[in-house]
This record gives C-alpha cells, sequence and structure tokens, in this order.
C-alpha cells in the first residue's frame, strides 16, 4: 500500500517530468512576434535608482553616455535613494564632466527603490524609459536593438539579454550559469507570453502605459515582478530579446545572495497572492493557467524535496546508529565481518527513471542556453567547480530559501528590501 508520503513524491516527481517535457515542446515552437526593420530615434530616458552605488555609479553613467543613440535623443535621470556614500558626489561630479549630456539629479529620502522610479518618471520626458540598477552596464548596441520592437502597439515592455559581469569567485560564476540558464527559460515564457518579470537592469517601457497603470507599487518588495505581472493583468504584451545585452553585478558572497534572493521569491509570493484572481483565469491564457500558479508551485516542489531528502537522511542515520547500538558501537567487529550485497530487484527504478530523465533535460538545457546567449562554457577559465556547484550544491541553497520564506509567512515577519 503506497504511503501518503510516497503519494505526495510520486505527484511531485509527475509534476516535475510533465513540466519538463511540456516547456521542450515549447521550444520547438515559433514566436509570432517579430523585431520591427524601421530604425526610429524616439526621445527616451532612463531613470537610475542609486542607494549607496559609489563603487559602481560612474561606470553604470559611462555605459549610458556610450549608448550608440543620438545624444540629443536621450536623458539620464539619476535618482540619489537617500545615499549614505558618495553616490551624490559621483553623480554631481559626473554631470560636470559631461555638460553636454542631458543628465538630472534628483535626490530624495531613502524610500525605496519603487518610489525612486516614480520620482524619475514625474520627470522624464520619454516617450520610452528605461529602469537601469546602478550596478548594471549596458553594451552600446542594446538601444537600438530593442526599440524596433515598440512598432507593435500592444507590446509595453522588452526585457534585455541579462549576463553576470565578468564573475570572480566560484559563487559568482555559479550565478553566471544561473542567468545563462534562465535565459532559456525566458525564452520559453516568450512564446507563450509569459513573461511574469521585467529586471531592474535595463528594461525598457513604454512610458504613456506605465503611467496610466499608476506607476510603481511602492509597497511591493520586488517592484519589477509587479510591475510586469499589472501588465499581464492589463493584457499588454512583454517581449524577450537575445541581441540587447547588459550585464549586472552578482553577489560575492552566500550571505548577500541569501539575502538578495529570499526578497526575489518572497516578493514572487507576495505578488502572486495580491493578483491570484489571474490564477487559472481563461482571460490570461497560459499565463493564467501556467505561469502564475508556477510561481507558487517551484517553493512548494522545493520545499516537499528538502523535507523528503532531510527525513530519508534521518532514518538512514537512525538506522545506523540503531545497528550500531545493538553492537555496543563495535565498529572494528562489524568492519571486519561486512559483507557486500547488492539486489539488482530491489532498486527504486520508478525514482531511478525519473532522476535520470529530469537530468538528461537537465543537460540539454544547459547546453542550449549556452548556445542561445553564444557563450561558451570555459569563457572563465575551467569551470567544473562552478558547475558542479550549481548542479549539486546551489539547489539546496534554494530550498532553503524558500524554507526560510515559509517560516517567514507563517512568522507574519514584515519585509524588507535589503
Amino acid at each position: 500500500m503506497i504511503s501518503l508520503l510516497d503519494g505526495v513524491l510520486f505527484s511531485t516527481y509527475f509534476i516535475l517530468l510533465f513540466l519538463s517535457i511540456f516547456w521542450l515542446l515549447v521550444l520547438f515552437t515559433e514566436s509570432d512576434l517579430k523585431r520591427s526593420k524601421k530604425h526610429n530615434t524616439p526621445f527616451f530616458s532612463v531613470i537610475v535608482p542609486a542607494y549607496n552605488e559609489e563603487e559602481s555609479i560612474v561606470a553604470t553613467l559611462t555605459s549610458l553616455v556610450n549608448l550608440d543613440y543620438p545624444a540629443d535623443k536621450i536623458e539620464i535621470i539619476v535618482v540619489n535613494d537617500g545615499s549614505k556614500d558618495k553616490t551624490k558626489e559621483y553623480v554631481t561630479e559626473f554631470i560636470r564632466t559631461h555638460p553636454a549630456r542631458k543628465i538630472i539629479l534628483r535626490n530624495q529620502d531613502n524610500a525605496g527603490k519603487a518610489r525612486a522610479m516614480n520620482e524619475g518618471l514625474k520627470v522624464a520626458q520619454g516617450e520610452f524609459f528605461a529602469c537601469l540598477d546602478a550596478d548594471s552596464f549596458v553594451h552600446p548596441a542594446a538601444l537600438q536593438e530593442m526599440l524596433p520592437y515598440f512598432e507593435n502597439r500592444t507590446v509595453a515592455a522588452v526585457c534585455p539579454l541579462l549576463k553576470v559581469k565578468s564573475p570572480e569567485n566560484v559563487l559568482q560564476k555559479v550565478q553566471w550559469c544561473e542567468y545563462i540558464i534562465n535565459m532559456f527559460y525566458k525564452l520559453l515564457n516568450a512564446r507563450l507570453d509569459c513573461i511574469h518579470v521585467t529586471p531592474g537592469p535595463f528594461s525598457i517601457y513604454r512610458t504613456e502605459v506605465i503611467k496610466n497603470i499608476g506607476g510603481y507599487d511602492e509597497n511591493t518588495i520586488t517592484e519589477d515582478l509587479e510591475i510586469a505581472i499589472r501588465l499581464q493583468k492589463y493584457h499588454y504584451k512583454i517581449v524577450q530579446t537575445f541581441d540587447a545585452i547588459v550585464e549586472t553585478t552578482a553577489p560575492k558572497t552566500w550571505k548577500h545572495l541569501f539575502t538578495q534572493r529570499v526578497r526575489w521569491y518572497k516578493g514572487s509570493v507576495d505578488n502572486s497572492l495580491q493578483y491570484r484572481k489571474l490564477m487559472f483565469n481563461a482571460k490570461y491564457g497560459d499565463f493564467g493557467f501556467l505561469r502564475m500558479p508556477t510561481i507558487l508551485l517551484s517553493g512548494v516542489i522545493a520545499i516537499i524535496l528538502m523535507a523528503t531528502l532531510m527525513r530519508e537522511a534521518f532514518m538512514k542515520l537512525w538506522e545506523w546508529f540503531t545497528a550500531l547500538n545493538a553492537i555496543h558501537f563495535d565498529v572494528l567487529t562489524l568492519l571486519a565481518n561486512l559483507e557486500f550485497r547488492f539486489n539488482f530487484l530491489s532498486l527504486p527504478f520508478f525514482k531511478l527513471f525519473i532522476a535520470t530523465t529530469l537530468l538528461g533535460i537537465s543537460f540539454f538545457v544547459m547546453i542550449y542556453s549556452y548556445k542561445l546567449v553564444k557563450e561558451k562554457i570555459t569563457n572563465y577559465g575551467r569551470t567544473w567547480m562552478s558547475l558542479t556547484t550549481y548542479l549539486l550544491i546551489y539547489s539546496f541553497f534554494l530550498a532553503i530559501v524558500w524554507i526560510y520564506i515559509a517560516f517567514l509567512f507563517v512568522s507574519r515577519k514584515k519585509n524588507s528590501w535589503s
């Protein structure tokens, strides 16, 4: 008789296998949205929210002034969100040394990124605008690659190809792998009009649309995800491009990464619950039936698998402890009389089949992802350590993040942006 636990596990395995096969089938569908060949140059605004970004703000602004776009058709709006370091001074000096460029500095008390974006929108004159995190850097051709998609009037936002900039340690290389593989999933979601997040590093929006739907939500800790779901709510299209490259700085420590991911995933759950009426709603097609439920489902599956692993490990340790206790921990005698017994028919074939299939799909996704973004897996030296960490350790790390988020919900802890 199948236990409740086995039933839950088999259901989880089935869902994972079903979703994997489903998304692979989506890979072979064609997108119906093409980029226009027109090359208009509308007036464009970039809003750069900055809080304690003295180490990167100058490089970020330099990447913007180096964009391949007419200088008189672009404005840069830096919103200093109450920085306590020299961010304000560095921006002021940058403005002084670039008198020919329209660069605006606005200062506010520390109130968060969403408030900073709304402050920038108050003065933005561009027909289109981008948000650019102050630790991210735009390649010169990015803007010219992205704007033509807006010739389709239903398009409200376009997302760039996002990569980790110059990863140094193993953890940053793990994130470099992760970002590349995530672009594969962005491709699949784009095929079904299911993009649910417009990342802070240089996602471009139609200014009129964002203002009409009320600007940025200042009560969320993931404003880039909330604004994307709200655009989906009003049936606007979000496009993912793979020709416009933007690089961002990845956390260098596990502590910093843990804090970042807790905010990301906690915010995704908050916004999924806020927009729960979109779930399984026929008006929202694949986004309502597939994307929205999956945001929550991914966390539930991670917690189930982690809890199962911990349970199995505990039971095995207890079994060993009981056996050793029965022989009064006479380990030497036990080793001397140890016999190797193997029964092929006792292997858990169903679980092995699922694991082998999912592992094979994972390797296919990894290979395809690097090809998609035109990267070599050896770009940053021998990457066996980072790949091993990504495949064998990083998933456990993310499961711990989800368990902590579950604790936050149970304990009703207040959200924090940092």
